[in-house]
């Protein structure tokens, strides 16, 4: 395998010009992802044109790939780039709460952590415990194998009900923890906050925040990327500790507050490596002005309209046709007629070809403008 930056960088482009010879429009459901994928940057990132958008979903499926090259690298953290205090990370015998987004080469992290022999427990959904548990069991064989690193790696079931008893005493046994905290998984929706995250607002859990206040361990950022070189960065953050006399809920809504800012920052900068635009959405808080739909309208207002493409999109998926709000996140069901009546530059006479009823729910919900 790679062990130097010019060998990695040489293997790397391998893999991009092998992910450019498949045609990912050809892809079952590639027209849904890359749908999601630009509802969610309009709404997070507006100032992104459109027009980029398809270009940045590909990049995010090269970068991907790229993700998963990394993930077999066992020499990753020798041809990556370490910036920030490096000695917040020296010291093995000091836990932290390291927090990360799903963005870069995001298992770089555990790969350094494993080569400097940190001890730590990190959290998966329920769904993939198991495969997740046995897939990192024998990444830490392979590094164990290769460095001879006395890392101990624990899963944690993040959905497990005493998931944060289980978090507070690891952290006070003296073991570490990685987090992905832009997945937000856990158990139950009682303990959550709401958050500013780029043009938007997010539900997110505090369980966290709250196992850092309960240890008195703090918080380390750390962010991954790619630069244009290919070589992968690490960057650390700083510390978000508890302050003298500060309180549980309000130590978890400044450090929530300074994490989704600092890694919002990076996604500024590389949208195109965060994995989460596939599933931001499910913590997004829909506006009301998002879902709302006109009580009144005039049938005889006017003779032409057409269809609303800034808001919705049609998608076909398995021979049937789909209707995508793209501010709502709601899907509905249309016939081939329907979809092929909205596809047209204007929709003419639409009382005389719908009727009354149909032509209505179109104008309430904005389809037709």
């Amino acid at each position: 395998m790679a062990k130097s930056l010019t060998s990695y960088q040489k293997v790397a482009q391998e893999c991009i010009e092998a992910f450019d010879r498949v045609d990912m429009r050809r892809e079952e459901g590639y027209c849904v992802r890359s749908g999601l994928f630009s509802a969610n940057l309009t709404n997070f990132l507006p100032q992104v044109a459109e027009k980029e958008h398809e270009k940045l979903y590909t990049n995010l499926l090269r970068n991907l790939s790229l993700e998963n090259f990394d993930r077999r690298l066992m020499h990753l953290s020798d041809v990556s780039a370490l910036e920030g205090d490096l000695s917040l990370i020296n010291n093995t015998n000091k836990p932290f709460i390291f927090c990360t987004f799903h963005i870069g080469s995001y298992r770089l992290i555990a790969n350094a952590l494993l080569r400097k022999g940190y001890q730590f427990s990190t959290l998966v959904r329920k769904e993939v415990y198991e495969t997740q548990r046995a897939e990192f069991k024998e990444y830490c064989d392979n590094m164990y194998d290769t460095f001879q690193t006395p890392s101990k790696v624990n899963i944690l079931n993040a959905e497990d009900p005493r998931v944060l008893l289980q978090m507070t005493r690891e952290l006070k046994a003296g073991r570490s923890l990685l987090v992905y905290i832009d997945g937000d998984t856990g158990s139950g929706e009682d303990h959550k906050t709401t958050v500013d995250f780029l043009n938007q607002q997010l539900r997110v859990r505090k369980g966290i925040p709250y196992a850092s206040y309960l240890s008195g361990v703090p918080i380390l950022p750390i962010v991954q990327y790619r630069k244009e070189n290919l070589q992968n960065v690490l960057r650390i953050g700083k510390p978000i500790a508890m302050k003298k006399n500060e309180g549980r809920e309000e130590f978890s809504q400044r450090s929530l507050k300074a994490i989704y800012k600092y890694f919002g920052g990076y996604i500024k900068k590389y949208p195109d490596q965060w994995e989460g635009w596939t599933y931001i959405h499910n913590a997004m808080i829909i506006k009301p002005e998002s879902t709302s739909t006109t009580t009144t309208y005039n049938l005889n207002k006017k003779a032409t309209y057409r269809f609303n493409q800034s808001r919705y999109r049609i998608f076909e998926l398995e021979s049937n046709y789909l209707l995508f709000d793209r501010s709502a996140y709601e899907t509905f069901e249309i016939t081939a007629d329907m979809k092929q009546y909205l596809s047209a530059p204007v929709v003419k006479n639409p009382i005389k070809t719908l009727g009354a009823n149909i032509f209505g729910e179109l104008l309430t919900r904005s389809i037709l403008v």
